[in-house]
């Protein structure tokens, strides 16, 4: 669920957060238990050699857990860290890929595995160093596969007949119906974030040709962890080809996510932010400085610091890699460091304990799995901004 613990040093990282023109190398511990010390870049994990069948866009960290854990896929395969440590997760048969999308506080993951022979998939539960993971639900849709936990072990997800669930110990203990006001066509398409109190956070299209046209529009839906309605949260801007997305949700409700238009020629995109109670349609800090276009794919449980990726691809504008980027909840958005500058980096979790995760190009073109320890110590207004 995008969390790890709380620590007090945190709070003081943030304080001190770097707005200088480029990296600065930082000399306190990068997480909760010190082991990994801060380095002038991201830290690069073991991996499984690349997948010969052509990869996945998968590859690299997803989720931060207690102790240095940290889940995500290598190699097409599901996998987790502990430290510098690399772990495979035990597949079932049949499957031959996959990826751990998701960790509570307690270790317990959540993904997806999947059977390249029929694109078959299934959800999945795994414990660290259990002899097998737990199937749940199977038939899952690929482009459905976003799955989350909480530390209650409450696991979100689409199931296979695209009806929005909440799974415990394996059986479905909530059905995650649209919100009362949703008009016809509507269908919930992802689940991408579950918070400490079972807030539910997700994302829903409506489709529909009606008397007055065809209308489509895509928007954040809320389910409240206390059982009550769901409610789409107010948009930037109803129009079509305009995505309105949810990626993350905090303790406090705070939800982050990016507003995008799919336009070949002049494509846009921000990252957002939806503030509890969600009275208006919320607001962006900006595109990272140098970049086109932004979004957050992350929010820390209690510390407020929102991660993602910052892109550049208009077709009449050179094309720059992507950069990791991170925003500690107000000025601008910082860049974090690349293992190379000519290569793309993406950050796509982060923890109260100052880590984000994520995958980044090296110089001879190959994605590996990060982690930027002290996150918030590295991060920097680009040069020339």
């Amino acid at each position: 669920m995008k969390r790890t613990l709380a620590v007090s040093a945190a709070a003081a990282a943030l304080a001190g957060l770097l707005t200088a023109a480029g990296p600065a190398v930082a000399q306190t511990p990068g997480t909760a238990s010190g082991a990994s010390r801060c380095t002038p870049g991201p830290t690069v994990l073991p991996s499984l050699p690349p997948d010969a069948r052509g990869g996945t866009s998968a590859e690299g960290v997803h989720d931060l857990g207690p102790r240095g854990l940290a889940v995500g896929a290598s190699g097409g395969l599901p996998v987790y860290w502990r430290g510098e440590r690399l772990h495979r997760v035990p597949l079932p048969e049949g499957y031959d890929e996959g990826v751990v999308r998701a960790v509570n506080r307690q270790g317990l993951m959540a993904g997806w595995v999947g059977r390249r022979s029929d694109g078959s998939t299934a959800l999945f539960s795994y414990r660290p160093g259990a002899a097998s993971v737990r199937l749940f639900a199977e038939g899952v849709a690929r482009g459905a596969s976003d799955v989350d936990v909480d530390d209650a072990g409450r696991i979100a997800a689409v199931d296979s007949d695209g009806t929005a669930k909440v799974w415990r110990g394996g059986k479905v203990t909530r059905i995650l119906a649209l919100p009362p006001d949703a008009g016809p066509g509507t269908v919930v398409t992802r689940i991408t974030g579950v918070n400490a109190r079972g807030d539910v956070i997700g994302a829903a299209e409506q489709s529909y040709d009606g008397p007055d046209g065809f209308t489509w529009s895509s928007f954040p839906v809320l389910w409240p962890g206390d059982g009550g309605p769901a409610r789409a949260l107010p948009v930037a801007r109803a129009e079509y080809l305009v995505h309105n997305m949810a990626e993350g949700i905090d303790d406090a409700g705070q939800v982050v996510g990016y507003v995008s238009v799919s336009d070949r020629f002049d494509p846009e995109g921000e990252p957002w932010s939806w503030t509890p109670p969600y009275q208006d349609h919320g607001s962006s800090p900006g595109v990272l400085a140098g970049q086109q276009e932004g979004e957050f794919g992350a929010i820390s449980p209690t510390t407020g610091v929102a991660v993602g990726t910052a892109t550049t691809h208009r077709e009449d504008t050179p094309a720059l890699p992507s950069q990791a980027q991170l925003w500690p909840g107000h000025g601008p958005v910082l860049a974090l460091p690349s293992l190379d500058a000519d290569r793309d980096a993406k950050a796509r979790a982060v923890s109260d304990d100052d880590r984000v995760g994520g995958v980044a190009v090296d110089a001879s073109w190959v994605a590996r799995p990060v982690i930027w320890n002290c996150a918030s110590r590295q991060a920097y207004v680009p040069q020339g901004s």
